[in-house]
């Protein structure tokens, strides 16, 4: 069996046209479709384009099935509903051996690019809102990561504590800080964030496509700039940002902190810790010497990586391990393994010779643990679903 550590909503194109205050919803994001081509957009007036949504629900679905559908009948709904009801999720993760999910935003991932802190907040507030009514719907199962506004970190701390209240069990942040001193990762106006995450025992996520230097999402497929981004600076940013908060002592100061970056892969982490290690024995130990554990140690204690595939970071777990890493299905959206995520990670997992240790700390254990998942619990079906297993046995 298995548990998704990065999978995803997909917010409902009129969420924040409904629910945010009046005076801010003529700045909503919502749902547009493309005369052209007749996906589904997410805009926001003042972001431009942003998100595919029929491209983030087509799980088990390849480009050209949707692009068939929908010439035929532009108005269908092409793509899985468990983005946005979460009881077809719940059918949806039984049908693939997935116990539990651990879920992020779609489109609410640009709002970490929003520089307007009022807008910014209240679309934020919404989101959590809804995805803790998402989340109650089988919270044993279904793990919401909450979105936590940074250009204030006091109201980014209440919001933290507000969305642990609710029963929320791990938050994100923006992935790529301004490119300004204030706010880099170097900085100490992080610190009561970073506190208050290692205190309450809540993993503080960085996702691929959630910086606020994130480019527009929509220029990806479109133009070699905009896929170039996509393709390979997004994903770097993670590394980046996790080395600096190595290089910053953050975990030094704070050992109980968990950080996963989310969807970047785990090919690159060999690479990182031989690079982290090998600058910190030269000039970088000279500088500084408030690390007391050599940096790949850090990362090898204080921050998770998820991978959907990924046949060379398999290959390289002789280097790293793999008590960080953590298997993800990316349900509903197109790069998912759904429905044959079993079928997926056993390929691989044979082709790479990993060990049946290794197997079940990457899509269960180490993924249980972070987020308190009770294996027992959800070892059986949903009580949401119990009807319809019950029906199909």
């Amino acid at each position: 069996m298995l548990i998704s550590s990065d999978s995803h909503v997909v917010e409902p194109g009129d969420l924040w046209l409904e629910r945010l205050p009046q005076r801010l919803r003529d700045r909503a994001p919502r749902a547009v479709q493309d005369p052209a081509n007749h996906y589904w957009y997410f805009e926001a007036p003042e972001m431009g384009r942003g998100v595919n949504l029929t491209l983030s629900r087509n799980a088990g679905m390849t480009q050209g099935e949707v692009d068939a559908l929908l010439a035929a009948d532009p108005d269908a709904w092409v793509g899985a509903t468990g983005g946005h009801d979460p009881a077809t999720r719940l059918a949806d993760m039984w049908v693939d051996d997935t116990l539990a999910d651990v879920v992020y935003p779609t489109a609410g991932l640009s709002l970490l690019q929003y520089d307007d802190v009022e807008l910014q907040l209240a679309c934020i507030q919404v989101y959590n809102d809804w995805l803790a009514e998402f989340c109650a719907v089988d919270p044993d199962r279904i793990i919401g990561i909450a979105m936590i506004p940074t250009w204030d970190i006091e109201v980014g701390v209440a919001e933290l504590n507000r969305c642990g209240d609710m029963g929320l069990r791990g938050a994100i942040v923006w992935s790529s800080p301004p490119a300004t001193r204030e706010y880099s990762f170097f900085s100490d106006r992080y610190e009561p964030l970073w506190a208050t995450a290692a205190e309450r025992s809540i993993p503080i996520s960085i996702h691929i496509f959630g910086g606020h230097q994130t480019k527009a999402i929509s220029n990806y497929g479109v133009t070699v700039e905009g896929t170039y981004y996509f393709g390979i600076t997004a994903r770097d940013e993670l590394a980046h940002t996790t080395a600096e908060l190595i290089a910053a002592g953050v975990f030094e100061r704070h050992p109980n902190l968990r950080i996963v970056a989310a969807e970047g892969g785990i090919d690159y982490a060999a690479r990182l810790e031989q690079r982290l290690d090998l600058t910190y024995s030269g000039a970088w130990s000279r500088i500084d010497d408030r690390l007391t554990m050599k940096p790949s140690e850090y990362f090898r204690r204080n921050v998770y990586l998820t991978y959907i595939e990924d046949p060379i970071g398999l290959n390289n777990l002789r280097f790293t391990g793999s008590d960080h890493f953590m298997w993800s299905s990316d349900y509903p959206h197109g790069a998912a393994t759904w429905p044959r995520s079993q079928e997926f990670t056993a390929a691989e997992f044979d082709e790479a010779g990993v060990s049946e240790a290794d197997r079940r700390k990457l899509t269960l254990t180490n993924v249980a643990e972070l987020y308190n998942i009770d294996l027992e619990k959800v070892s059986q079906p949903s009580p949401v679903i119990a009807d319809q297993v019950a029906t199909v046995s």
